[in-house]
């Protein structure tokens, strides 16, 4: 029997250093509303869900309503300093159905449907437990204490930025697991992990005021 795959977008309210972040407006569509319209094209997802403390939000992607439904996420899972793992967990509690979950943050307006599609594929093919969305980076890393020391080359060996090993940013969009996993492990991330890479500007996340002035810039290109 084939697998029944869920989408599951968090926005509570209450955040902190943005008034009504998942409702803000971004090329004049509140950020949820964009997000949304991006992902509900994917080919992959059976079903889409967002989980909010205050229905306002749900309101706020309109006509999208007749193909993404609304959980009633706890108060204490809205709670500024509450994991994700908290309403991921009730959420599964109450869709039994879904066996994964493609687990959205409406923080990076980067995604794109074909994103989701291709990781899903390749979380089959490679037979991973766990995956999640990352960016590509060849920059010099350093790490200060008493002074300052390399992290990922040798300083006395400079080489060229383009021969060094790359690492992977985690850059928040979206992961995938399997239910029964992360009831196990209570955690988004397990077993065998994957990765999908983005675009280098996917890097970027709504966090602050200036992140969110960034973003609106990007996107405006």
């Amino acid at each position: 029997m084939r697998a029944r795959i869920g989408c599951f977008i968090p926005a509570r309210s209450g955040s902190k250093r943005i008034k009504n972040k998942n409702i803000t407006k971004i090329n004049n569509e509140p950020l949820i509303k964009l997000v949304c319209k991006k992902i509900i094209k994917s080919k992959k997802i059976n079903e889409f869900h967002i989980g909010s403390d205050d229905k306002k939000i749900y309101s706020k992607i309109g006509s999208l309503k007749k193909k993404i439904n609304y959980f009633k996420r706890s108060k204490k899972s809205s709670e500024d300093t509450a994991p994700s793992e908290w309403v991921i967990t009730e959420f599964l509690k109450a869709n039994k159905k879904i066996d994964i979950v493609v687990f959205v943050q409406a923080t990076n307006p980067f995604i794109e449907h074909a994103y989701i599609d291709k990781a899903i594929n390749i979380f089959f093919k490679k037979k991973y437990d766990s995956l999640l969305s990352v960016t590509e980076s060849k920059h010099f890393l350093w790490e200060m204490k008493k002074y300052a020391k390399p992290l990922n080359y040798d300083y006395k060996k400079r080489s060229r930025s383009q021969n060094t090993e790359p690492y992977y940013i985690e850059n928040g969009s979206f992961y995938i697991f399997y239910r029964k996993n992360f009831l196990k492990f209570k955690n988004r991330l397990h077993g065998k992990i994957g990765i999908f890479k983005m675009p280098s500007i996917s890097s970027h996340e709504i966090d602050d005021k200036n992140d969110l002035i960034n973003i609106k810039k990007l996107l405006r290109k």
